[in-house]
């Protein structure tokens, strides 16, 4: 009975599940997002777990969208990043409220503009 149940799971599964190949780059970047976020605003992990996954999804929907637009103009750009970072203080709204979701997207441009000057 268990592996019938663990053969459907994973067979639904399969079909739910994205697979999204995350450049080495998309990672570091979302884990220096959550971890500058949670040593702020002193996250537990399972907190940080989703602030991570939000800054990847971030990250990845960007660089993506430009790709597959074929974006090169610097104001398209923006105007993708600031869809994506809207999208992702929606999805931190949702679990931590809009006030601290406000915060953690302002610590994450503060930890983006300090990586950037290094």
């Amino acid at each position: 009975m268990r592996k019938i149940n663990f053969f459907i799971a994973s067979f639904v599964f399969s079909f739910c599940a994205q697979a999204q190949d995350y450049t080495k780059f998309q990672m570091n970047r979302a884990a220096m997002f959550s971890t500058y976020i949670a040593e702020q605003m002193d996250l537990n992990e399972a907190d940080q777990g989703f602030v991570y996954d939000v800054m990847l999804a971030r990250v990845y929907n960007s660089n993506a969208r430009i790709k597959e637009e074929n974006l090169t103009v610097r104001e398209d750009k923006q105007a993708v990043y600031k869809a994506e970072y809207k999208n992702a203080q929606q999805k931190l709204a949702d679990k931590f409220g809009p006030k601290q979701a406000r915060k953690m997207m302002t610590l994450s441009n503060d930890a983006r503009k300090n990586a950037d000057k290094k």
